[in-house]
């Protein structure tokens, strides 16, 4: 078990000054954050979904428990009030570890009723679910919660730890895919539970529902619905995107492979290797004060440039991106902010440019942000067949195109950690120790 206490101690430390900062600047007495509560999967039955716990309930502390409730006041001890009312029909989640209650001060009580008379009165606001008793609190004030999910956009050394931990345990099972993709050629569903086991964690402890995608699938952009038997083709592709999460904090890592001796094939592995190039570059290109949004647009010449060198591409890699081709292949973000959320919060402050439409961090690049880099490489047919019709087939090896639709595409995804002098790549990191 990794040794986190100095650097909880010190993640909290920071906490409990940010948070005092932002009492005064939106003049309350009290925040109190929920940790969540257990949602019906239908109105039709009593059957409940795996707890989500509240993200800024998870960013203090990582307790999977429903109904609990933080009261930070600007004390340096905040309140943690814990219900256990005595249940014996549900097993209650077990934290992974429990050392960080000593942060707290703790209180248990029996029901939610008894929860509202240990709040402090004044002026109070709740982030999260309601909390009965407490109707004349503010709940989920706009400006306080953008003021709160801002500071999680700058990681501390205990968020790190707990990131590098999640990448490690991820690409555990992304190692345990790829050999059984190549050696015992299994089937979506089977990579799916293998990748499970060989993390640790189950369905609903994963931060997301991995993208299993093998051949075509992999041009589904979100593939989850698995095939269970493995495809009877000579050659083959998968494309893996999973995570896992260490202490509430998330990893989210892709990778592709083929599989086979067909000329198809070693052409497919060609553009994996060629993507695989180019999202390097761009990790390697990460400097603070730039625009995430310019790293994007950056990644777009990379491909066109990768292209036009495996000879899928043709003509300049200027009138690739600006004909659109490289947007009709790589349709998607080149990522997102990571930590508490796989699709964190507090980067994306503005709208992208119209042409990005799907871009999820337009952020200016700071030191402690965490992000993925992931660039892409599809033959999506609804997208790409309009490039065919027009005058831009000539940019295009269209037999190239065919022999590699069969595969569907690659996507390559880091995660990474904006440093002083760069970046921190986690995910190559775990890899390089797992290898």
């Amino acid at each position: 078990m990794l040794d986190l206490t100095e650097s909880y101690r010190a993640h909290i430390a920071t906490l409990v000054d940010a948070y005092r900062r932002i009492l005064a600047e939106h003049q309350l007495d009290a925040v109190v954050v929920t940790s969540g509560q257990a949602a019906l999967r239908s109105r039709f039955d009593d059957q409940a979904w795996p707890l989500a716990i509240t993200p800024t309930f998870a960013h203090w502390l990582p307790l999977p428990e429903a109904d609990a409730v933080l009261v930070i006041d600007g004390d340096a001890r905040p309140r943690l009030i814990r219900v256990d009312p005595g249940d014996y029909w549900e097993s209650t989640p077990q934290a992974e570890r429990d050392d960080f209650l000593a942060a707290f001060a703790v209180t248990t009580v029996g029901s939610v009723d008894a929860v509202a008379p240990l709040v402090p009165r004044g002026r109070v606001a709740v982030i999260g679910e309601r909390v009965r008793g407490l109707d004349d609190a503010a709940h989920d004030p706009p400006a306080l919660v953008a003021a709160v999910e801002a500071v999680r956009t700058r990681k501390t050394a205990y968020e790190l730890a707990c990131l590098a931990e999640a990448s490690a345990r991820a690409v555990r099972g992304h190692r345990h895919a790829a050999q059984r993709f190549i050696e015992h050629d299994d089937g979506e569903l089977a990579l799916h539970l293998g990748f499970l086991g060989a993390v640790g964690q189950a369905d609903h402890d994963a931060p997301y529902q991995g993208i299993v995608a093998r051949g075509p699938h992999a041009a589904v952009l979100h593939h989850t619905q698995y095939d269970r038997a493995a495809p009877t083709r000579a050659a083959d592709s998968l494309l893996l995107d999973a995570g896992a999460r260490y202490l509430g904090y998330n990893a989210d890592i892709t990778r592709t492979w083929v599989r086979g001796t067909t000329a198809d094939a070693a052409r497919f592995g060609e553009l994996i290797a060629a993507v695989d190039g180019a999202q390097q570059q761009i990790c390697r290109e990460v400097r603070a004060g730039d625009a995430y949004e310019a790293l994007h647009d950056r990644a777009h010449v990379l491909l066109a440039e990768a292209l036009i060198a495996i000879g899928l591409g043709r003509g300049s890699a200027q009138a690739l991106v600006e004909r659109g081709v490289t947007r009709a292949l790589f349709p998607h973000g080149l990522g997102h902010s990571l930590g508490i959320q796989v699709h964190d919060v507090g980067m994306k402050l503005r709208a992208p440019r119209p042409d990005n439409r799907f871009l999820r961090n337009t952020s200016t690049i700071e030191v402690g942000q965490v992000f993925t880099i992931e660039p892409g490489c599809y033959v999506i047919d609804a997208l790409v067949q309009p490039l065919a019709r027009d005058d831009r087939r000539e940019l295009l090896d269209w037999r190239a195109v065919d022999a590699l639709r069969g595969f569907g595409g690659v996507r390559i995804e880091d995660n990474v950690v904006v440093t002083a002098d760069g970046h921190r790549n986690l995910t190559r990191d775990a890899w390089a120790v797992a290898s």
